[in-house]
């Protein structure tokens, strides 16, 4: 897979024109027009990538398009969730994500198919802040918006490269005065390593868009259609993963599609109601070979969930504006899915909220509380077997899980037009699912957190931005895997949790550079965190699974019709013993990954693009995951044309 390439001198339109520097004066916050934006206080804790940064990296999905921004760390493994990305250390649980605004409660298997070519902007917002965009409990947010062209344009893009990789998309959209649309179609395959059950293929198919009634009302859709096949990749033949693993075949036929619509009804000149809905629906058929016997099982595990939000936002004067809605989730897995296969699963969520946010003149400051609580029709967690007896979470109907509270408050203050400070504390419950116990058949307690962001913004048109911050998590009765295991009759291992305190403290820098004699561009951006685990009973000690730094770096260089690109990411050391088959912690992380690319550009429009992309420069071999490691260096070439 490739990791960076960049296309340049053209971005909606390909004709070349002289760099312009313009400077902008201190937007002016309108919560009439968004009346679900998050918190301003929380732009330190946000970092956004956009559809230029996403080509400029060639990346195929959307977790291709985050992995360089700071303090994200994607785990690669084969099962069942191919990756996970956390920010800051953020695992169990991992952050959601939200789809324009529509909340989705399972997503993670989507993340690693959905063709990046398909998005606009991700918005990643490490903080447990998040009010409007997601009721993950009290996680971070990856928000993901749909591709829009600022002129009509048409684009067709093919690449080839190592594993008999290939991608084949095409494109079109356009914006008017009076709405907007884009539509397109992809399709990715690749073989992987050889002799790995590596294979994949997707194809999919998207339309979006928008259209301006009238003065008052503004109507938003998307739509897309995933299909394709995924192999899980069998564990390294000589590391540590477990035997069982790698003496079986498995694979995923998925398809999965999502609707969803936003309208934005101005009431009046002080007033307006936001109304989203969405619906999502994932359809799986995973089978599993084992290689000595031959048998072969097949499971249905699909799923579908939909919600609706309404956002009101009230300008009680010209400094202070009141917001405050409802939003509704339901989840069903009819026959459970991943580690709740054959046990059904039906959800709902329902939360109020409540913001305030005023204005004295260069400070901003914001207050908000979000309660919600989940509706358990039926529920039953991961089930195994335990030495031929079966032991499964306690199967829950008909019940109401605990009232969770979640609270901001936070401020920004523009010093001056190119510097803002920033402040914002979070804290809330995290509810424990029903039936869960510890080893010894106790109740797990209710967690709750603390988080704490603050810093600094210098944005320069002549020079770019800088932003630094510092963080504080404490994690009081987080739920944590411990080291008690037990084998199920196919020999897989599970894991018990406890709950056990977790405190975390940081800093974060994230520099972006304007173009250096309009020739190099360069970006860097540091998390630096140290965090400690108190097991029940015990004192404080490292928290060995979370590297303690993620940085990444790397310049872009255009002249002429030639550009080029080098990027480089590293983590520090980590370890675990999930999927291990002698139960030890595995050493892992403490690589560098380092990336580039060099593309020509030609045509009297400069509209043609061909590139080659080079990922894993170095042909390291490292692992996120004991068992999985790198598959080395990966070569690739693609050409694009726009018209």
């Amino acid at each position: 897979m490739v990791i960076f390439s960049v296309p340049v001198l053209f971005a909606q339109k390909t004709n070349q024109v002289p760099v312009i520097t313009v400077k902008a004066p201190i937007m002016i916050r309108n919560l009439l027009a968004t009346p679900a934006a998050e918190s301003t206080s929380l732009e330190i804790a946000t970092s956004t990538v956009d559809a230029d940064q996403i080509r400029q990296q060639n990346s195929s999905t959307l977790t291709d398009a985050i992995q360089y921004e700071p303090g994200v760390h994607i785990e690669t493994r084969g099962r069942k969730y191919k990756s996970l990305t956390s920010f800051r250390g953020q695992i169990y649980p991992y952050p959601t994500y939200s789809l324009d605004g529509i909340w989705q409660r399972e997503f993670n298997e989507m993340a690693y198919v959905l063709p990046a070519s398909q998005i606009g902007q991700v918005d990643l917002l490490r903080s447990s802040g998040a009010l409007f965009s997601g009721m993950g409990d009290i996680t971070g947010v990856i928000q993901v918006k749909p591709r829009r062209y600022a002129t009509k344009t048409t684009a067709v893009e093919g690449e080839v490269g190592t594993h008999d990789s290939m991608r084949l998309g095409v494109v079109q959209g356009d914006t008017t005065s009076n709405g907007w649309y884009t539509v397109g179609a992809n399709t990715t395959q690749t073989d992987g390593p050889s002799g790995r059950n590596a294979a994949e293929n997707a194809k999919s198919a998207y339309a979006f868009g928008g259209v301006k009634l009238n003065d008052h009302l503004n109507l938003e859709g998307q739509f897309f259609v995933v299909d394709g096949a995924r192999e899980f990749m069998t564990p390294d033949p000589n590391g540590p993963g477990l035997k069982s693993l790698k003496g079986r075949e498995e694979k995923y036929d998925f398809t999965a599609y999502h609707l969803g619509g936003k309208a934005i009804w101005k009431q009046s000149p002080s007033a307006t109601l936001e109304l989203s809905a969405g619906y999502t629906e994932r359809n799986y058929l995973y089978t599993q070979k084992t290689l000595s016997s031959g048998a072969v099982k097949t499971s249905d595990e699909d799923d579908y969930e939909y919600s609706l939000q309404a956002i009101e936002a009230l300008e009680l004067s010209d400094a202070n504006t009141l917001r405050f809605g409802a939003a509704y989730n339901h989840w069903v897995a009819s026959d459970g899915k991943r580690s709740y296969t054959g046990f059904r699963q039906d959800v709902e969520t329902c939360a109020l909220i409540l913001a305030d946010e005023h204005q004295f003149d260069k400070l901003t400051l914001d207050a908000g509380l979000r309660l919600q609580r989940d509706y358990y029709n039926e529920f039953s967690g991961s089930s195994f077997n335990i030495n031929g007896i079966k032991r499964d979470f306690k199967t829950v109907k008909d019940e109401w899980g605990d009232p969770l509270l979640t609270a901001t408050l936070g401020a920004k203050y523009n010093v001056s037009e190119t510097m803002s400070l920033y402040a914002h504390i979070a804290g809330g419950d995290r509810g424990v699912q029903p039936g869960a116990l510890k080893k010894d058949g106790s109740d797990l307690k209710t967690e709750s957190r603390v988080m704490v962001d603050a810093g600094v913004q210098l944005e320069n048109p002549d020079a770019g931005t800088l932003k630094a911050g510092a963080f504080y998590v404490l994690r009081k009765d987080a739920v944590v895997k411990t080291s008690a295991w037990d084998l199920d009759a196919n020999l897989d291992r599970y894991y018990y949790s406890d709950n056990q305190d977790i405190t975390q403290y940081g800093i974060e820098l994230d520099a972006k550079s304007v173009p250096v004699a309009e020739v190099a561009s360069f970006f860097f951006n540091l998390t630096l965190m140290d965090s400690r685990l108190t097991p029940p009973d015990s004192s404080s000690q490292d928290y060995a699974e979370i590297p303690d730094l993620i940085a990444s770096g790397g310049v872009m260089l255009n002249s002429g019709r030639w550009d080029a690109m080098l990027a480089a990411k590293y983590v520090s050391a980590y370890e675990n013993n999930r999927f291990v088959q002698s139960k030890q912690y595995v050493d892992l992380g403490d690589y560098v990954d380092v990336n580039a690319s060099a593309g020509y550009t030609f045509g009297k429009k400069y509209n043609t693009r061909v590139y080659l992309a080079v990922s894993n420069l170095l042909d390291d071999e490292y692992s996120t995951v004991a068992g999985w490691s790198n598959d080395g260096m990966n070569v690739h070439i693609g050409a694009r044309y726009e018209f």
